[in-house]
């Protein structure tokens, strides 16, 4: 299964393309959400999407600097550039930048369906570099649940098992060590910017590398666990009575790191770790609840009831209460008795 990553500040349109993209390949896509290039920055480095479709124009970072930034940390993935604009200079530099599908507002199922036929390549290649991409996130996220002998066993196997590929060609292998390395050291430099993190030497055999990143993982969570000791329930408690008081508006993930004072890619990983949803996942939930009880107790229509609740669309609020209820709204009063 692919992850995909939609980047657009304008809720109505990003509600409509994550409506589309369910709708296109619920058995083949996960789809994410950014509401600036910051947080898909963020985003981009916690769940490795395998395709990133973004606008060109958002706040705090436009689509092509986000872009920049992930070829610059050598981070594989595919792009598909939306935009409202139709001038050849951002078409362009998207090609330079590698783009190679260049989609202009509205988008429509079919543009977008065929957008990702044509990356549907790029996709298979990536395919299996995201897969160790995701276990090691996935290892890194689950570090308080499991006891560290057995969190430092799994990240030893997973670099073995990375200096062991044989179909992969060297100068990708490197890379993804890197990139391993490079988000360990963010994590502990983060959580401890005073902190002296040893680099990997450049010709490194497998055992000093396997030794390093043994290291790089005991660094981590000794560090993590000390965070954790500081970022208390009482503000996981706080940060989702926020939540509760402000569902009905587009709440993003800048403006909840901002009011737990971490930032974006450390609250995301804390958000998930603490609640054991993403922050995307835990609004949905509330707002559901909150359509339920309009539809128990009042007779409001579909698209009102998603417009109170903070749904962009009337669509997307049927297809996110299905899969959460198991029914539609409407099948959920009948059998409510309604």
């Amino acid at each position: 299964m692919y992850h995909i990553l939609v980047a657009e500040d304008e809720p109505w349109i990003r509600g409509s393309i994550v409506e589309m993209l369910n709708r296109l390949g619920e058995e083949q896509f996960t789809v994410s959400e950014a509401t600036n290039g910051e947080e898909a920055w963020a985003l981009v480095q916690e769940q490795w999407p395998t395709v990133l479709i973004t606008d060109i124009m958002m706040p705090q970072m436009d689509g092509l600097s986000l872009i920049k930034k992930i070829q610059e940390h050598g981070i594989p993935m595919t792009y598909i550039i939306i935009s409202g604009y139709d001038n050849f200079q951002y078409a362009q530099k998207a090609i330079d930048y590698g783009v190679s599908q260049y989609l202009l507002k509205p988008v429509d199922m079919d543009q977008l369906k065929e957008a990702l036929r044509r990356s549907e390549q790029d996709m298979l290649n990536l395919r299996e570099i995201n897969q160790y991409m995701s276990r090691f996130q996935q290892l890194v996220n689950s570090y308080a649940e499991i006891a560290p002998q057995t969190t430092a066993r799994k990240m030893s196997d997973l670099i073995d098992s990375v200096l062991n590929l044989r179909y992969l060609n060297p100068a990708a292998k490197v890379n993804l060590l890197r990139l391993f390395e490079w988000k360990l050291t963010s994590f502990v430099k983060e959580l401890s910017p005073e902190v002296v993190v040893p680099s990997l030497q450049e010709d490194a055999v497998d055992t000093e590398i396997l030794r390093y990143f043994n290291q790089l993982t005991l660094m981590f969570m000794m560090n993590a666990s000390q965070q954790n000791a500081v970022t208390t329930n009482q503000l996981s408690k706080k940060v989702c009575e926020y939540i509760h008081a402000h569902y009905k508006k587009d709440i993003s993930l800048t403006e909840m790191a901002r009011f737990a004072n971490m930032s974006i890619s450390h609250f995301s990983s804390w958000f998930k770790r603490s609640t054991g949803r993403t922050l995307v996942q835990y609004i949905q939930e509330v707002r559901v609840d909150k359509a339920k009880e309009l539809l128990l107790e009042t007779q409001l229509k579909n698209y009102e009831i998603a417009e109170q609740v903070g749904f962009a669309t009337q669509p997307y609020f049927i297809r996110v209460f299905k899969n959460a209820v198991g029914v539609s709204p409407n099948e959920f009063r009948k059998r409510m008795g309604l």
